[in-house]
């Protein structure tokens, strides 16, 4: 039963009060009419509390999100680009890169640009350029609950070389503030094929701010790098807008709940009187046994992000590979992924922190 505007409503007693289900809500589909987004395709979904829009030509991808009508996701200087404006090379994916809720990197590699034996490869992977196809969208209602979906296939291929393909499903729920994402990657070329997978998950202003903070389940933490190191003790806190602040980048090493789900948040407890804003990522361990975070309070560049991924090899695909901690599918084999993105306000936010926070508190008692 949809939890509407402070009421509890059944199907028939909606219906009653609504001509269209598109006055509260739903799936509308639109295109992008101007700059380098002109022709970009792009669906909104409203849930009524949560409203979403994901790019269908950048592999379904989140652009922006709002809860209770305030938006909590970051958005970059670049806005949407086609397509046709990625540039593979080196760090050039940075002109493309919009941020929103999700960026997906991958497939065959994230971190940063570089050569091997199975090619060069730019930073962060193709895959959130790659249009979807064999699109759809659908909305239902199973007795008093109504429920939205959308599906889409893209393509990462290469004639001559690797074959990945990401076949993706969103789901969400009248009156909800989760997005439950289902997605398998599969080989279908012909040859054994790294496999690299993380999912950018990123905040920007007004719940990026002093008060803000990062809470994961996790058994350890280290730094990146010496910039990292030198920020450590405070990897997990906000801030002002800094003047040259030089970004930050943490590995985790993720642990379930008691749901059996890793579980991320970043959260501004003291928002709106304390009613808070934040939003928290739930996964698998087992399929996404590494978690980054990401810390960058520059002015005009403030953000904070966190990024289940399927490796711990932020550095990059060399680094993986020569450590023997690159993943592979053989010819015909899948790995099937499943997150819930669910947003945060009030008892939802206290409940995430407590939940994370058992979990941590449960592996320090046992050392």
């Amino acid at each position: 039963m949809p939890d509407l505007f402070g009421e509890h409503l059944t199907r028939a007693e909606l219906s009653a009060r609504i001509g269209s289900l598109a006055a509260i809500g739903g799936i509308t589909e639109f295109e992008y009419a101007s700059g380098r987004a002109r022709g970009v395709r792009g669906v909104r979904v409203d849930t009524g509390r949560l409203c979403v829009e994901f790019v269908l030509d950048r592999a379904l991808d989140i652009a922006r999100a709002t809860i209770d009508g305030v938006p909590f996701a970051w958005r970059s200087s670049n806005e949407i680009a086609a397509p046709a404006y990625y540039d593979p090379n080196g760090d050039e994916w940075l002109r493309s890169f919009f941020g929103g809720w999700l960026t997906t990197c991958g497939l065959s590699n994230f971190g940063p640009a570089g050569t091997d034996e199975w090619g060069t490869f730019g930073l962060h992977g193709r895959i959130d350029n790659t249009p979807a196809q064999e699109y759809g969208t659908r909305t239902w209602w199973e007795g008093d609950r109504c429920f939205f979906e959308i599906i889409g296939t893209m393509h990462e291929s290469k004639a001559l070389g690797a074959h990945l393909v990401l076949q993706r499903r969103w789901r969400s729920e009248l009156g909800g503030t989760t997005l439950y994402l289902e997605d398998r990657v599969i080989n279908a070329g012909g040859r054994r094929t790294p496999h690299m997978l993380l999912y950018h998950c990123n905040a920007g202003f007004p719940l990026v701010g002093e008060t803000t903070r990062v809470s994961a389940s996790r058994s350890a933490t280290e730094a990146r790098d010496a910039v990292a190191r030198a920020g450590i003790e405070n990897w997990d806190c906000g801030g002002e807008p800094t003047a040259d602040f030089a970004e930050q980048v943490f590995i985790h090493r993720p642990i379930s709940c008691d749901d059996g789900r890793a579980r991320a948040a970043i959260v501004n407890p003291g928002f709106e009187g304390g009613r808070g804003i934040g939003f928290e990522i739930a996964y698998d361990p087992l399929a996404l046994p590494a978690l980054f975070s990401w810390r960058q309070l520059c002015n005009g560049e403030y953000v904070m992000a966190v990024e289940p991924a399927n490796t711990p090899a932020i550095q990059g695909r060399a680094y993986a590979a020569a450590r023997g901690i690159l993943p592979f599918l053989e010819p015909g084999e899948e790995r099937r992924y499943e997150l819930s993105f669910s947003a945060l306000r009030g008892d939802d936010l206290t409940a995430s922190i407590a939940t994370i926070a058992k979990a941590n508190a449960t592996i320090a008692a046992a050392r």
